[in-house]
């Protein structure tokens, strides 16, 4: 495995952990059962991508590389701070889409930069994009 495969499977690994993380920082939020299962969801899809990162590294002896500790707490700060006053499905929804679309943008540049990879990294970080289109589509039913 090359050192680029290493970079672009740190990317998702970090990646997918945040988006989940950010995920379980809403649910306390959440009243509507439709909507706290789907996030749910979302957050086992990401835990998925993550674990099969962190496989993928731990098979070329590599420990995984996570968000520095002060871009998890803003994260948090951020997420607690838009849903002080608004925490109806549809104010939920659209910050899941905002994060989602973020995503999707970043991880296309990611794919395109790393596009020489190893195809089964290539292949997972295509599988990240998958999650959060999906997570857009699904909050879509929520505005």
């Amino acid at each position: 495995m090359t050192d680029k495969d290493k970079e672009l499977l740190n990317y998702i690994n970090r990646n997918a952990k945040m988006g989940a993380d950010n995920l379980e920082t809403l649910l306390p939020d959440v009243k509507d059962m439709r909507l706290k299962e789907t996030l749910e969801s979302q957050i086992a899809e990401y835990r998925i991508a993550e674990v099969q990162a962190k496989e993928k590294l731990a098979a070329c002896n590599e420990q995984p590389e996570d968000a520095s500790k002060l871009t998890q707490f803003c994260c948090r700060v951020m997420i607690n701070a838009k849903t002080l006053m608004d925490k109806s499905n549809e104010h939920l929804a659209e910050m899941v889409i905002q994060g989602s679309t973020m995503g999707i943008i970043d991880v296309t540049k990611q794919i395109k930069n790393y596009g020489d990879c190893n195809c089964d990294v290539v292949n997972l970080a295509y599988r990240l994009k998958c999650i959060e289109q999906k997570n857009v589509d699904e909050m879509k039913h929520y505005l």
